[in-house]
């Protein structure tokens, strides 16, 4: 139906919003606003908010994305089962069109969110054994004691679904959505296990991936994604977070497909929120592969997979 130009944020259910709240400023993001209901936390980048927070159980309701224009919001409205186009009664504004995916989770097509000034962040000069920046200030990026990682913005969502191809075949016709890269089953290697999106851009380069998308008995959320200026980012986030004793997940370490460096961290209800940094990008030249189960959840370099991060008994709900 249309294309959607990237993820604008993921929406979770918890019980407590000063906890939460405490946990996603530690992580490195900042209140854009907050009601009686729900929390809207930003990044350093322009978007009003990239994470919301309603008041309830815990739990993944569901995401939004970015619509290209007013007239997408249009064709999407068409969709089987979407809404009509209504004004978001929320902090930020817009307009949107909700759906379903095959899963039950709450889409949100958004358009004309508004936007809020960049925030000042210190600049990411990289000396490399090849190229130097000849950088005039001194790198010292730990000086201030308590300093967590910035988020930049709103990266890439995972999760379970029941039907891998009912999924993949929703997202990528309904949002325009495409395959970047598939992991073969285990146990039936003409079946695919995970598949990578990325958004459909044409020629202009985009994330490797968006929505990862697992094949599983349960539909369920395994992680929302937040991008970070650069390693140094990702090691200070890592410290401060487990000076804070917040329950570490998975990382640091650098993904095999993506090849984002990662580091996984569990909120207070244990749903999972990554920090990653210097990650692949692809284009409409890019031709999707599969990979052995083995290839796909290695890693390049880092800590082996933990048990329960891709099978977590605390999450089995949306």
């Amino acid at each position: 139906m249309i294309k959607v130009i990237d993820l604008a944020y993921g929406r979770l259910g918890a019980p407590d919003l000063d906890r939460m709240e405490e946990f996603l400023v530690d992580f490195g993001m900042v209140r854009a606003d907050r009601t009686k209901k729900a929390l809207y936390m930003r990044g350093t980048d322009g978007d009003h908010h990239l994470h919301v927070t309603e008041l309830g159980e815990p739990s993944h309701i569901g995401m939004a994305w970015w619509a290209r224009s007013y007239d997408d919001l249009e064709k999407v409205s068409k969709v089987p089962g979407a809404s009509e186009i209504h004004e978001i009664d929320e902090p930020g504004g817009g307009s949107r069109v909700t759906l379903t995916d095959p899963d039950g989770r709450i889409i949100e097509v958004i358009y004309g969110l508004e936007n809020l000034d960049d925030l000042e962040v210190r600049d990411v000069l990289i000396n490399t054994g090849k190229n130097k920046n000849l950088r005039t200030d001194l790198q010292r990026v730990s000086l201030n004691p308590g300093q967590s990682s910035l988020v930049k913005r709103s990266a890439h969502v995972v999760v379970k679904t029941k039907d891998l191809v009912k999924f993949n075949k929703w997202y990528q016709s309904t949002l325009g959505l495409a395959t970047t890269d598939t992991v073969k089953s285990g146990e039936d290697e003409s079946v695919d296990m995970m598949t990578f999106n990325h958004i459909d851009a044409g020629q202009a380069y985009v994330d490797h991936h968006v929505l990862l998308g697992i094949q599983s008995d349960h539909a369920e959320f395994n992680h929302l994604s937040f991008e970070v200026a650069d390693f140094d980012d990702v090691q200070t986030g890592h410290n401060y977070l487990k000076s804070k004793g917040y329950k570490h997940a998975w990382g640091i370490g650098r993904h095999m497909l993506g090849s984002q460096i990662y580091d996984y961290w569990r909120d207070p209800w244990g749903r999972i929120h990554e920090h990653w940094t210097d990650g692949d990008v692809v284009n409409s030249k890019h031709t999707a592969q599969r990979w052995d189960m083995p290839v796909g959840l290695n890693s390049q370099w880092g800590p082996d997979i933990s048990e329960d991060f891709l099978d977590d008994p605390h999450l089995h709900a949306l």
